[in-house]
C-alpha cells in the first residue's frame, strides 16, 4: 500500500511539474495571424469587413448560433461603430468595437470577451497586388495570467481555423460581387455617354414637393419644345445636382433631353459632357428608386469611383400608358468623375 501511495504522489508531482512546466512555456497571449488573396479591389473587400451589419454574411461564429441577439451602434462602420453579440455556449457573449481605419488599408478593432478579462485586438490589412488584395487578418489577445496561459497554445488552432473559414467566406462573397457586379439585386453597368443636352427649369425644392414639381413643370417643358419644333432625345426626367437629407432639401431641374442644343425662353439649357458613367435600371414606383441610387453607392465604393453632377433620372415609361407601376423603367445615370 505504502509503495502505491509513493508511485501516486511521484506522478501527481511528476504531472505538477510538466503542468507548472507548460504553464511556463506557454505564451502571455494567444497571437493568430492568416492570409488569403482576393480576385478582387482593396476597397471592395475593406467595406465587407468595415461594415459590421455584413458581419454575419461571412463570420465564421455567426453559424454557431443563427437565434444570437446581435445589438449594434447607429453608426455601423468606420471609427466607433460597436456590434454586442450575445449567443449560446459555444458562441458566447462580447463586444467588438472599430478603434482605427486607414480606409481601403486597414482596420483595427477592439474585442471584449464576457467572463474574460483584459481587452483582445484584431487588425486586418488590405494590400493590393496587380488586379487582386492580399487580405491579412490578425488576433492579438489579451494577456493571460499564469494558469490560463497553456489555453493560449491549446486553442490557437481553432481560431486559426476559424479565421480561415471567414477569409475563405469573404473571397466568395466579393468574387462573385465582382463578377457579377449587382449591388442590393440590381445589375450595376458602365457605359460610354456622349453630349448630352437638356431643356429644363431647375430649382431648390423641399423632398416632398419633387412629384409636384414635376407636375407642374414637365408639361410646360413639353409645350415649350414642342412649340419650338424641337426634337427629344429621350423621355422626361430629373436632373439632381445635390440632394440634402439633413435638410430635407434638392437642387434639381425637370428635364427634356433634345437631340440639338437649342434655347426656349423660360428654360435653361444644360448639357452633359461626354464621358463614362454608372447606370443602373430601376423597374417600379418611383418612390422605391431610393435602393438603386444605394446600389450605385456601394460600387462607387468598392472601386473608388467618385460621380460627378448632375445625377440623372430619366423616366422610361409613360404612366398614362402603362398601369402597372412594377413595370415602370426608371434609367439612374451616374456620370464617373475623372481621376
Amino acid at each position: 500500500m505504502k509503495k502505491f501511495l509513493r508511485i501516486l504522489i511521484a506522478i501527481l508531482v511528476l504531472f505538477l511539474i510538466l503542468a507548472l512546466l507548460l504553464m511556463f512555456l506557454s505564451p502571455k497571449k494567444m497571437m493568430v495571424e492568416e492570409s488569403i488573396t482576393i480576385d478582387a479591389p482593396a476597397n471592395m473587400v475593406y467595406n465587407q469587413v468595415n461594415d459590421f451589419k455584413k458581419w454575419p454574411t461571412w463570420s465564421p461564429w455567426s453559424k454557431l448560433d443563427p437565434d444570437a441577439v446581435n445589438t449594434y451602434s447607429k453608426k455601423t462602420s468606420g471609427v466607433g461603430a460597436q456590434w454586442s453579440w450575445k449567443g449560446n455556449e459555444d458562441m458566447g457573449e462580447g463586444t467588438q468595437k472599430i478603434i482605427g481605419v486607414d480606409p481601403g488599408k486597414s482596420i483595427k478593432t477592439s474585442l471584449d470577451f464576457n467572463g474574460m478579462p483584459g481587452t483582445s485586438f484584431s487588425d486586418w490589412t488590405f494590400i493590393p497586388e496587380g488586379d487582386k488584395t492580399k487580405v491579412t487578418w490578425t488576433f492579438d489577445g489579451a494577456e493571460s495570467n499564469f494558469f490560463m496561459r497553456p489555453f493560449n497554445l491549446i486553442f490557437k488552432s481553432t481560431v486559426a481555423k476559424s479565421y480561415q473559414e471567414g477569409l475563405s467566406a469573404i473571397k466568395t462573397i466579393v468574387e462573385k460581387r465582382a463578377q457579377e457586379k449587382i449591388y442590393k439585386g440590381f445589375k450595376i453597368n458602365e457605359v460610354d455617354i456622349p453630349e448630352k443636352n437638356y431643356i429644363a427649369i431647375r430649382q431648390e425644392i423641399k423632398m416632398d414637393n419633387v412629384q409636384q414639381f414635376y407636375s407642374r413643370n414637365l408639361p410646360s417643358l413639353f409645350g415649350k419644345v414642342t412649340a419650338a419644333g424641337i426634337e427629344m432625345d429621350g423621355m422626361p426626367g430629373g436632373l439632381f445636382y445635390k440632394w440634402d437629407e439633413t435638410n430635407g432639401t434638392t437642387d434639381m431641374a425637370a428635364s427634356i433631353p433634345i437631340k440639338e442644343a437649342m434655347s426656349v425662353a423660360g428654360a435653361s439649357l444644360e448639357t452633359i459632357p461626354a464621358g463614362r458613367a454608372i447606370q443602373v435600371d430601376y423597374y417600379g414606383d418611383y418612390d422605391g428608386s431610393a435602393q438603386a441610387h444605394y446600389a450605385i453607392d456601394e460600387y462607387m465604393q468598392d472601386y473608388g469611383i467618385l460621380s460627378n453632377v448632375p445625377i440623372v433620372e430619366e423616366y422610361v415609361t409613360d404612366p398614362t400608358v402603362e398601369k402597372d407601376p412594377k413595370k415602370w423603367l426608371t434609367k439612374i445615370t451616374y456620370y464617373i468623375a475623372e481621376n
